[in-house]
């Protein structure tokens, strides 16, 4: 199979409109499955908003999914796996293949933008040499972390392509308190971060706004960022920290523990979460991530060492 046929996105020029909920996203993924499997590819077509429709027709639609079941036939389960304006992304298993499935949706949950995208391969990541600890206390959810597409959005950013993504979560799965609409209601927003090893502070911005839950700030990428030199060759991004939190400065050592600053939400971020990564120098267009593993820790509330998290993991420091 020629699965580069099925890297395919239909997207439009839309306005993302924050409000929908999670329950929505999922509901309207699995009419799409439901339409799908059953092969009434004109439900997936009446669903899409006015514009998706005149940009993509229903001969276009019926071609695109007739091809597709063809070659890897009905979907047998779909998992989510975050939302990521203006898609929520779902990790979906075919009989003969897996795909990233994202889906934009309008304020009246007319479909906007849809994308399959195959999971990679494993990037074979050179390895840092500095052992790390957890930039947390308590029990933390790996939402992005791994060595695939899969698992890591990240891999396909050089730079961040052994990043983590940390938020927390409660017992129902949940980050947040309420609505969601302050970033005050998350689990995470406002936790203390560590230095996970010693070195040298070489850059820190602060001062940027901590983002409304669901909006970005893609001018600022990182937000509020501290990079740490552990190495020659290893330099350790902390990114998306709470405004004007940060208490440490250019120059200073740090020890591993050392309270650096809050988690936030600020930079391309949509909800209050860590971002860390390291990479093997300080230019972040220039540089290639690191692998790197944490010394000990609890993974799902058991003890073990040398261990470098994937998505979906419950991680504690010891």
């Amino acid at each position: 199979m020629n699965k580069s046929v099925f890297i395919v996105l239909f997207m439009l020029n839309f306005q993302f409109f924050f409000g929908q909920t999670r329950d929505d996203y999922d509901e309207v993924k699995e009419s799409i499955i439901i339409a799908y499997n059953s092969g009434e590819y004109d439900s997936i077509f009446d669903s899409y908003s006015a514009e998706m429709q005149n940009a993509l027709s229903l001969e276009k639609t019926e071609a695109f999914f007739k091809n597709l079941k063809s070659s890897v036939g009905n979907i047998i389960d779909s998992e989510f796996l975050t939302f990521n304006p203006p898609y929520t992304i779902y990790a979906t298993e075919f009989g003969g293949a897996a795909f990233m499935f994202s889906l934009a949706l309008s304020e009246n949950k007319e479909i906007t933008g849809l994308k399959f995208t195959p999971y990679g391969k494993e990037t074979n990541l050179a390895e840092a040499d500095t052992m790390l600890d957890l930039p947390f206390e308590g029990e933390w959810y790996v939402v992005w972390g791994g060595d695939t597409k899969e698992d890591n959005y990240h891999v396909e950013h050089p730079a961040q392509t052994g990043a983590f993504d940390f938020l927390v979560i409660n017992d129902d799965l949940k980050t947040h308190d309420g609505d969601g609409s302050f970033n005050e209601q998350y689990y995470a927003f406002g936790k203390e971060i560590l230095a996970p090893a010693a070195g040298e502070v070489v850059m820190v911005v602060d001062g940027i706004y901590d983002n409304i839950p669901g909006k970005m700030n893609p001018d600022f990428v990182t937000g509020n960022t501290i990079v740490i030199k552990l190495k020659a060759g290893e330099f350790l991004w902390l990114a998306h920290l709470k405004k004007h939190s940060i208490k440490v400065k250019e120059g200073d050592r740090v020890e591993e523990g050392q309270f650096l600053g809050l988690c936030g939400n600020s930079g391309n971020s949509t909800e209050p979460h860590l971002h860390m990564h390291v990479q093997d120098e300080l230019k972040i267009n220039q540089a290639k991530g690191l692998k790197t593993h944490f010394k000990r820790l609890k993974v799902k509330r058991k003890y073990i060492e040398n261990y470098s998290p994937v998505r979906g993991d419950l991680i504690e420091k010891i």
